[in-house]
């Protein structure tokens, strides 16, 4: 039920982005990005997939408190008396307000604020709101949103390149745009990042499921934001980087993937209690073995450790090489994941609990 659940986030996730995306390219000066915003009728199919995903949290606790044959009616009962019912009923709700405003034409505000609407339904059944109502919830509406509005305009625009007439007044709208968006994001993922876990836990916290996506999550940031560098400072083209734009859309859907199974896990409040409910991460004990409370993290030099992690610097250099050699567009995709993979190996290896 976890991947179904989090697979259920992720095209969530993507499909409220791509929403986001196209209401924000609505903004966007004549020439300079407006042009690519979605045709209604698609945002309107987008929107209408926002409750058929974002049911799967209520699916699940139907599924796993009511006995067969009483399913439809447990559904019913915890969508009214569950907060991530009450969640998915507003998104429920906030989507058919967008279905009627994309088709009948309404103006961009309200679109945005529809759309604005639908990220706070989902902080507020976020666990980070249950944590603390009024900082975790807003940080999660924040974080969401600046993502989302990020990801989704890279996302529309890497696949629909030619939709933007003047590529370089694009990026003097979208640069400072998404500069912004970036600062918003690692702020407030700063603040989930503590409310879930102290920060001195972070290298313990490796250990466990959810320590493992953040981890991930983490480090496909850094070729993102390298990639996002390409596109606004090195590519500087009259026409679109189209390879580059997909692989830094590739990168962002790493991302948000990762953020989606690692909402589905138990964060450490507190290491070792969670240690002792959640266990050890699989993949873990088969690379460094078996792991005992308490849980420490200690560097420990480590020849295939610290080789791993020069690879994954070769493989960061690489994408501005590639780039700038102009070599076949896998490059810069498989460059990405090779960081990722490489960084990951290494610093499991370097790292003793």
């Amino acid at each position: 039920m976890t991947t179904y659940t989090a697979l259920s986030d992720f095209l969530l996730y993507l499909v409220m982005a791509l929403i986001a995306g196209g209401v924000a390219l609505r903004f966007a000066p004549a020439g300079q990005g407006r042009e690519a915003a979605f045709p209604p009728a698609v945002s309107a199919v987008l929107s209408a997939a926002i409750p058929i995903f974002a049911a799967a949290p209520v699916v699940q606790l139907a599924i796993l408190l009511s006995p067969e044959g009483r399913r439809l009616r447990a559904f019913v009962d915890i969508s009214t008396g569950f907060r991530a019912g009450h969640s998915f009923l507003i998104l429920s709700a906030v989507a058919i307000l967008l279905i009627v405003a994309f088709l009948f034409g309404a103006s961009r505000w309200i679109q945005a604020v529809l759309i604005a609407g639908a990220f706070v339904a989902v902080a507020y059944g976020s666990h980070s709101a249950t944590i603390d109502e009024t900082t975790g919830f807003l940080a999660h509406a924040v974080h969401l949103t600046a993502l989302s509005v990020w990801a989704g305009i890279v996302l529309r625009i890497a696949w629909k390149p030619g939709a933007v007439p003047d590529w370089r007044g694009f990026l003097k709208w979208f640069t400072p745009l998404a500069a912004g968006l970036m600062a918003v994001i690692i702020g407030t993922g700063i603040v989930l990042m503590l409310l879930a876990m102290k920060l001195t836990d972070y290298a313990a916290s490796w250990v466990l499921p959810y320590g493992q996506m953040l981890l991930l999550k983490h480090l496909g940031i850094i070729p993102l934001l390298a990639a996002a560098a390409i596109n606004g400072f090195l590519a500087r083209k009259d026409d679109p980087p189209a390879h580059w734009l997909k692989v830094e859309s590739l990168l962002l859907g790493l991302v948000l993937l990762f953020t989606s199974f690692m909402s589905k896990l138990a964060p450490p409040h507190n290491l070792d209690k969670t240690f002792a409910t959640e266990g050890q991460a699989p993949l873990t004990e088969k690379l460094i073995g078996s792991v005992e409370t308490p849980v420490t993290a200690h560097f420990t030099p480590d020849f295939n450790g610290l080789a791993a992690l020069a690879i994954a610097f070769l493989f960061l250099v690489l994408l501005p090489v590639a780039e700038r050699k102009s070599l076949p567009g896998w490059t810069g995709a498989a460059a990405g994941i090779g960081f990722i993979a490489a960084a990951y190996l290494g610093l499991m290896f370097v790292t003793s609990f």
